[in-house]
């Protein structure tokens, strides 16, 4: 990959790859990256599932990975017989939320999707800022955010009846995960992680075509290709663990560039020859999918709030 303009007019130089490309060339190679990487997991699903996939969930924050997701889901549907549907999550944050949902909904306007929204309000009665305020946690607000918006998609998903559902994250994204899982050494949870090969019952599988794709080039791609989505961190995110990670690895990648492919690719070499997983259990208080007999996590920490 290559022509005469990377030399001459480059946009990027990947330093994990040794390429210079001018914008048509980073174009290409990002596009193929994607949709290769979407291709892939969609038919990996297919095989081992044998379904039909004719109704895709997209998760839309607005922001530049879910927005850049919607363009390239978008591009990999094209004539065929598959709906996309947008589906976006209001905790009810102030001054940030619904500045990003108004991109949301701008993109899904010019692309001709259907968009649909859920709020924390209507999942548990109470928007994210009321509930700090009611139940303040005692780390991260990230945390019980993170269980409200995972149990909001699944619920949203199954309501619109998707197929599987794509989210935006990105190669910095997984590869902290990765990171942070190791870590933990929680094998488990490095198993669980999306994009999920089967489909269980209750739950929707989730599908990354970004994985491969670092956080610089899917924003350098958004901002080239004109969209219209939110710049802006979450008010909340300042104290989330995660930030400890991405600080470490961007330090790795830089001393050692491609430690981020890395981390991806030995995951996927710890899940090659890993079988089917159990099925879920019903939650015994909501019945909402769950890895075991007890009351799910969103259930103990949220059930005075939904009774």
């Amino acid at each position: 990959m290559g022509c005469k303009r990377c030399k001459e007019n480059p946009v990027i130089s990947r330093r994990y790859s040794g390429e210079i490309l001018c914008k048509s060339c980073f174009f290409k190679s990002f596009e193929k990256n994607a949709q290769k990487e979407l291709r892939k997991q969609i038919n990996l699903l297919v095989k081992n599932s044998d379904i039909d996939i004719r109704k895709i969930g997209i998760g839309l924050s607005g922001g530049k990975d879910s927005t850049v997701a919607l363009h390239i889901l978008k591009s990999y549907v094209g004539d065929r017989n598959i709906e996309i549907v947008g589906l976006s999550v209001d905790e009810g944050i102030a001054n940030y939320r619904s500045k990003s949902l108004e991109c949301a909904a701008s993109e899904c306007n010019r692309l001709g999707i259907q968009l649909e929204i859920f709020s924390y309000k209507e999942l548990i009665g109470m928007t994210l800022g009321e509930l700090l305020i009611e139940k303040p946690p005692q780390g991260s607000p990230c945390s019980p955010c993170g269980i409200l918006r995972r149990r909001s998609l699944n619920q949203m998903a199954n309501r619109v009846d998707v197929d599987c559902l794509i989210l935006g994250h990105n190669l910095d994204d997984f590869a902290q995960t990765v990171l942070m899982n190791h870590a933990r050494g929680d094998i488990a949870r490095l198993s669980r992680m999306a994009p999920h090969k089967f489909v269980q019952k209750g739950f929707v599988p989730r599908l990354l075509p970004l994985r491969r794709l670092p956080e610089q080039e899917v924003y350098l791609y958004s901002i080239l290709k004109e969209m219209d989505f939110h710049d802006g961190d979450c008010p909340h995110s300042g104290g989330a663990q995660r930030n400890t990670f991405r600080e470490i690895l961007m330090k790795l990648e830089k001393e050692q560039p491609g430690t981020r492919h890395s981390l991806l690719n030995g995951m996927e070499k710890i899940r090659e020859n890993m079988q089917k997983p159990e099925d879920l259990i019903p939650c015994p208080s909501c019945g909402e999918p769950s890895g075991s007999h007890e009351p799910c996590v969103f259930c103990r920490e949220f059930a005075t709030f939904t009774a």
